[in-house]
């Protein structure tokens, strides 16, 4: 579903909850309001009225008292019907035998004992229709409700072309950037860097990108002169090997970019809400210095992890210069961590079972890059059998050694390429380099003393990457 589609469902939402909230429950409870102060309001009228009659009825004035009512009823066409009653039951308003009219689903009845000094003197009975009452607060509710659907949908109208112009617009020329750039195209155009949050991801994409151009140029010259130096400097096996994992690091860098893309998506989306909240409070006057403080800081929460996120992928690239200590289980969680929105994007499922605290010797980034490509070559394999699938991760200790066991379920690998996945340049991918897998050992075997094989389960591959313990590895050592 595109942004553009989500912003116009939830801003559609909102308008058809205030609709549907004005007419379920704001227009009964405004009636009923109304309705009842009205009667308040009539009852002491009533109150009043009976009060100026009881001395016309003590003094037996009835001429007056007819002449009082019929007065008030011509003044008030509502009143439907008045009955004033003696103490003792007879009737001396109207005249007796005069038919009284029944009770309407619209009229209310008002009843009063008028007396003096606490002796009642007679009861006065009015019934009132509050028929034309009601159809003049439908007029006015129904005029007012057409008002503020008229200013919601206006507004609505304004927060979604906001939205469209400052968010929506941005973030899909983001989105295809950095698609161009996961296809090694880098000169797609980005949206003009204002001074807001959206302006500030703008700038750093661009930093990224140019970063990214600038390792990539690094891996081209680095690969014409890679076969020259490699015969002048055959004595460096070590600085060949640190070569050759930089040159896998980056040419994951696309994949990589590709992956930040979809770990901003949720960020962006919250960012979205954010404004439509900002925008929705302060066009209801509920925005405060507080909703606008705890709005502002939420949104900074946001980029920050946007910005960490940066800093996680870059980290994870630089390379170890020297051997330490390292938590295995941490170095597994950095290579999920890469691959995480990756996988997600794809269905595919993963399955970790990876504790802390397992300690080897050695380097850690490079332990990392290792478990990496063993997990794109379970992704990649389940790419090419379909869509879905489930990647197994689990981390235990082993007569002195660290095992990190990595299952996919994408059929296993043929018996006649089995032999040959660790040889260097060797692919059954149309697009592979064939230097992932070597690499994962030359790292595992030779820098780390550890060992990498491959098998095949009733589902699919196995892969087994071990390193001895920091115990282990300091006897190795000696």
């Amino acid at each position: 579903m595109s942004l553009r589609t989500k912003i116009f469902l939830l801003l559609a939402a909102t308008y058809a909850f205030l609709i549907g909230y004005l007419y379920a429950f704001w227009m009964p409870d405004a009636t009923r309001y109304q309705l009842e102060a009205n009667e308040r309001m009539q009852h002491r009228a009533l109150r009043t009225l009976g009060e100026g009659l009881t001395p016309m009825i003590l003094a037996g004035q009835l001429g007056d008292l007819y002449d009082t009512l019929d007065q008030v009823r011509r003044d008030n066409p509502e009143w439907r019907a008045v009955e004033i009653l003696d103490s003792g039951g007879r009737r001396l308003y109207p005249l007796a035998g005069t038919a009284l009219p029944q009770p309407g689903a619209d009229d209310v009845r008002h009843e009063f004992v008028l007396g003096i000094d606490g002796s009642a003197v007679a009861t006065m009975r009015v019934l009132i229709s509050r028929t034309r009452l009601l159809a003049e607060i439908r007029t006015a509710q129904s005029r007012l409700i057409v008002a503020l659907a008229v200013t919601t949908l206006l507004a609505l109208a304004l927060v979604a072309t906001m939205l469209e112009a400052t968010v929506r617009r941005p973030v899909a020329r983001l989105a295809a950037a950095s698609h161009a750039l996961a296809a090694g195209e880098f000169g797609a155009p980005l949206p003009r860097a204002g001074r807001d949050e959206i302006g500030e991801l703008v700038t750093s994409f661009s930093h990224m990108r140019d970063e990214v151009r600038e390792a990539q140029d690094g891996l081209r010259h680095l690969a014409a002169t890679l076969e020259q130096r490699v015969r002048e400097e055959v004595a460096h096996n070590r600085e060949k090997d640190h070569l050759l994992i930089q040159q896998s690091r980056l040419a994951s860098m696309g994949e990589m970019v590709h992956n930040i893309a979809h770990q901003w998506r949720q960020p962006l989306n919250a960012l979205g809400l954010l404004l439509h909240n900002i925008r929705d409070d302060y066009e209801y006057g509920a925005l405060t210095a507080e909703s606008l403080r705890q709005a502002t800081s939420d949104a900074q929460r946001l980029l920050e992890r946007m910005s960490r996120t940066i800093d996680d992928f870059r980290d994870f690239f630089r390379p170890d210069r020297e051997m330490a200590d390292f938590d295995v289980g941490a170095a597994v969680r950095d290579a999920l961590f890469i691959t995480e929105a990756s996988l997600e994007h794809y269905n595919i499922a993963v399955a970790a079972d990876v504790p802390s605290g397992i300690v080897a010797e050695g380097y850690p980034s490079q332990f990392s890059q290792a478990v990496l490509n063993v997990l794109i070559n379970a992704k990649e394999a389940l790419q090419q059998r379909g869509s879905g699938g489930r990647i197994s991760v689990r981390l235990h200790e082993a007569d002195g050694r660290a095992c990190v066991t990595v299952d996919d379920d994408a059929g296993g690998i043929p018996a006649g390429v089995l032999p040959r996945i660790f040889e260097p340049y060797f692919t059954t991918k149309e697009e592979g380099s064939g230097i992932g897998l070597y690499m994962a050992k030359m790292i595992v075997e030779k820098n780390m003393q550890g060992s990498i094989e491959a098998s095949n389960t009733e589902s699919g591959a196995r892969f087994v990457v071990s390193v001895p313990l920091k115990a282990a590895a300091g006897a190795q050592h000696e």
